[in-house]
């Protein structure tokens, strides 16, 4: 289901698919992941006043305690692990999986990029699928959610494109299926590829 949802490679502006890798990062990575999540522009798409003051920008303390060292050493690959989206060998974005406590066997994805330079080309999606196909090969997963907020639409309609589709469950059933999520908007959206 990824492949075919790859951004087209000829498509004007957008980013040829081959030309983009995952690389694993590392703990030397960790400042310039928060810096870009954090970045004027790019934050102000999903965290923070004025639209989403019910989802405040962590202090990097915070996100140090989120992204905790096994997403940059790999020593919990079961868990969550975080790569770095290379377009071209150009770091362009941060990528990563976490492992749903309540539900064994299935990952959550979330994603965000440098600069809004690298954004509305397909780097996302792209990436998205790379990721998705990488843990069903290495890990056997083969069920994905991710959960932005209603008003991130940008990123529901790249998450779309990555074959991603919108999951009818009300705020209750989510918290219930996956606990609390970071928005008081929150929307799941959901991926089931076949078996490896």
């Amino acid at each position: 289901m990824c492949p075919s949802r790859d951004p087209s490679p000829g498509a004007p502006g957008r980013v040829a698919a081959d030309s983009v890798r995952l690389r694993p990062a590392r703990l030397a990575d960790r400042r310039a992941v928060y810096e870009w999540m954090t970045a004027p522009g790019i934050v102000a798409s999903m965290m923070g006043p004025p639209n989403f003051a019910d989802a405040p920008i962590p202090t990097w303390e915070q996100f140090c305690a989120d992204y905790i060292p096994y997403y940059f050493d790999g020593s919990g690959e079961h868990f969550g692990r975080s790569f770095i989206i290379e377009e071209a060998g150009r770091a362009v974005g941060h990528i990563s999986y976490s492992g749903v406590v309540s539900r064994p066997g299935c990952y959550e994805i979330d994603v965000w990029m440098r600069s809004l330079v690298d954004c509305g080309r397909g780097l996302g999606s792209t990436a998205i699928g790379l990721l998705c196909r990488r843990l069903r090969a290495g890990l056997g997963v083969s069920r994905f959610i991710m959960r932005p907020s209603a008003r991130n639409t940008r990123a529901i309609r790249a998450y779309r494109r990555a074959g991603f589709e919108m999951a009818p469950m009300t705020r209750t059933e989510q918290v219930a299926a996956f606990g609390p999520g970071d928005y008081e908007d929150t929307v799941i959206l959901t991926l089931a590829l076949p078996a490896a």
